[in-house]
């Protein structure tokens, strides 16, 4: 029988600037417990959720690092809200391209989540399980009788926004588009904001505005089946106005 465990796990994580990594844990809501200047740079910064330590690693590249770690909260909408009002205060906005950024929360199957990459481009998965045993996964409570189209949406919906992965996500994604002649309309729409907000993410206003106005030109049978693609397609629409 598996015990909770008894101990804490701190991960330790690279970054090439000690100050812009603090500056921007420090915007987030961190408390810096601890600064080291001798004989190398090191710094530890605390949160409710997690306390995190940097070391310098001057070579690092942010766009090649593989540090992640993730952090499981009992309440992620509530940690989500106070980073995001806690980066509009600090940035006057929310970073959602290049380092650092924030994702959008999202539902998948096995927890609610968002994705953090700092200046460094370590990654911190912050989720929070589900209480039932079957949540509102994307894909599930949409009926999508093409399984290719199916399983296609599914991959792309966890490299965008599971695994960050926005150049594979629209690879994949486009492939499955290219079988929806019996996909059902919400399933469709769907679809049309998952690549919109992809080729947002990648900096491809065109072809985002081209994925919106396909989604909008839907006529949906019934809103209720996609709720959460309706919320992306409003916070969409304001990014492509502003």
């Amino acid at each position: 029988m598996l015990t909770k465990p008894a101990g804490t796990t701190i991960p330790i994580l690279p970054c090439k600037s000690i100050d812009e990594q603090l500056a921007f844990y420090q915007a987030l809501g961190f408390e810096l417990t601890y600064r080291q200047a001798k004989p190398n740079l090191y710094a530890c910064v605390r949160h409710r959720i997690a306390e995190l330590h940097f070391f310098v690693l001057k070579q690092l590249d942010p766009a090649n690092t593989y540090s992640m770690c993730y952090v499981s909260v009992p309440d992620v909408d509530t940690v989500y809200n106070e980073f995001c009002e806690n980066l509009k205060k600090a940035y006057q906005k929310i970073p959602s391209k290049g380092f650092p950024r924030l994702t959008k929360l999202n539902n998948l199957s096995e927890d609610r989540r968002f994705n953090l990459i700092d200046p460094a481009g370590n990654r911190l998965l912050i989720g929070q399980k589900h209480a039932s045993v079957k949540p509102d996964h994307p894909a599930s409570d949409v009926k999508m009788p093409s399984s290719r189209f199916t399983k296609a949406f599914d991959a792309a919906y966890r490299l965008a926004y599971a695994k960050n992965e926005p150049v594979e996500a629209a690879r994949v994604l486009d492939l499955g588009l290219k079988n929806t002649e019996d996909a059902a309309v919400e399933a469709r729409f769907k679809a049309y904001v998952l690549r919109a907000d992809i080729a947002f993410t990648m900096d491809d206003m065109e072809l985002a505005k081209k994925f919106f106005n396909n989604a909008v030109q839907l006529k949906l049978t019934d809103q209720t089946l996609v709720g959460d693609a309706i919320e992306r397609l409003d916070e969409l629409k304001v990014s492509l106005d502003s």
